[in-house]
């Protein structure tokens, strides 16, 4: 990469052996050696967030979030205060929020855990029919995906939520990106936040192990 440096340096989950201090004091020092410009946590709660960053400040959270998972919203007021970015992993819960699927999908392809995920089972899909009948609704409306939709909703929420959609595909990396053209008015956010709160929604995969 013709790099000296790593530019965001992330712990992917807390070690619960090791004190968040220690870390975040090794990672001080690799950012005065220049290693590393900027360090971030991923999966993690607002008591460890503000430890490590009392130690060395942190640049970036990156945690699950999307339509269907929105626990870390809590964080936003802490994250606000410290000027920390949230960057938002499995932003389309696994692909279900790109509306792509239904229940005759299966994923048969080695390595591809998402038949043994709660929102792909047969059933999930006739508990998740509003919010997928609201995403193609609104993707009518902007003339738009529901991937787009799904992304959108959150760019628009927050000026420092980043989300990740991974893809195979080019043509999928392409529409994922025109998600930022969308314009969704805070009025709008909030109209989906309140159908979000008052609909039913299947169990998701949430970062525990697939069995």
């Amino acid at each position: 990469m013709q790099t000296d440096h790593i530019d965001l340096y992330y712990q992917h989950r807390a070690d619960p052996k090791i004190p968040v201090e220690d870390v975040a004091g090794t990672i001080s020092d690799l950012i005065k050696e220049g290693k590393i410009l900027h360090w971030g946590l991923s999966e993690a709660g607002e008591d460890y967030i503000r430890r490590a960053h009392k130690i060395c400040p942190l640049a970036a959270i990156q945690n699950r979030y999307h339509m269907m998972y929105r626990n870390y919203e809590s964080l936003f007021p802490a994250l606000e205060e410290l000027n920390i970015g949230f960057v938002a992993f499995s932003p389309l819960a696994n692909g279900l929020l790109s509306g792509r699927y239904g229940p005759d999908s299966s994923f048969n392809e080695q390595g591809d855990y998402r038949a043994a995920m709660a929102q792909f089972k047969p059933e999930a899909y006739e508990q998740n029919k509003n919010l997928l009948d609201l995403l193609q609704k609104l993707a009518t409306e902007k003339s738009a995906t529901p991937a787009q939709i799904s992304l959108a909703w959150m760019i628009n929420k927050k000026p420092y939520i980043i989300p990740i959609p991974g893809s195979r595909k080019p043509e999928r990396l392409a529409e994922n990106a025109a998600a930022a053209n969308i314009i969704l008015t805070a009025q709008e956010v909030a109209q989906i936040d309140t159908a979000l709160d008052n609909m039913k929604i299947s169990a998701v995969f949430g970062g525990s192990s697939v069995k």
